[in-house]
């Protein structure tokens, strides 16, 4: 690799594995959260799609740490894009281990994947999340926000519903979607209710439903709740060290008043 072309991790960079071309995909988007939700239904596309890993982006805001597997391999933090079909449409698949650690790092890394994603052709960006609710549901309900009318009513047709009361979306689940118009792009954030600190199955599978739904495709889901328990345990550890590298660089963040509510 010529030296220009090494990263210097002052910004986030783009491991390209395989150039891709698509037409005019969609990109959705499953990253740890309240629940596992948003991330199981992504590693569950991935696996029923058959989809193809074709980059990895890396950011600065991550923790400074590798992971060390039995196999001996190192593994570094990343999010990791792949393309497939899902009913008639293109699908860049963005799932990761982590979200970056800072509100700098959070812009950046959102840029950085909707500026790539604008380049091949995207045209929109939906981004799942849970929506903590202390209780456990049969069938949990499914809260939508877009970037427009139009493109909010497409889900409410398939039966998310609008959020009560104006609710804060912390972490790319939200910045993804809102920041999409700023790149000629329509977004929308899919909030699956979860009880919030178990790895939740039940949640990830209706966000599959729902994504199925909108694609006009079915999404296989039998193996959610076996990836549940393995996911839980991996995320468990991941999440141990990040918190243990965003102790030692960051300063505490300031008191929430107890009135509000966030979703992740």
């Amino acid at each position: 690799m010529p030296v220009s072309e090494m990263p210097l991790f002052r910004q986030p960079y783009l491991k390209v594995k395989e150039k891709v071309r698509l037409d005019s995909p969609a990109m959705i988007v499953g990253l740890p959260g309240i629940g596992l939700v948003s991330k199981l239904a992504a590693d569950n596309l991935v696996r029923v799609l058959g989809a193809r890993h074709f980059a990895t982006l890396y950011s600065p805001h991550f923790p400074n740490q590798v992971i060390a597997l039995k196999s001996g391999r190192l593994r570094l933090f990343g999010m990791h894009l792949f393309h497939g079909k899902l009913g008639q449409r293109d699908v860049v698949i963005v799932k990761g281990d982590l979200q970056p650690l800072t509100v700098e790092g959070q812009y950046e890394v959102s840029a950085s994947l909707l500026s790539l994603f604008a380049g091949m052709g995207g045209r929109e960006v939906i981004a799942m999340a849970g929506y903590a609710t202390n209780a456990v549901k049969e069938k949990p309900g499914v809260f939508a926000a877009a970037s427009s009318k139009g493109y909010f009513g497409a889900f409410t047709k398939l039966g998310a519903k609008p959020l009560s009361t104006p609710v804060p979306i912390v972490g790319m689940a939200g910045m993804l979607p809102g920041l999409s118009k700023l790149y000629g792009m329509r977004g929308v954030c899919l909030l699956v209710e979860t009880p919030g600190p178990i790895v939740d199955a039940n949640g990830a599978k209706t966000l599959t439903e729902i994504i199925g739904k909108y694609f006009k495709a079915k999404i296989g889901s039998a193996k959610l709740s076996a990836r549940a328990k393995k996911a839980g345990a991996l995320i468990a550890e991941f999440e141990k060290q990040a918190k243990e590298a965003a102790q030692q660089q960051q300063p505490p963040f300031p008191a929430v008043p107890k009135d509000v509510s966030y979703i992740r």
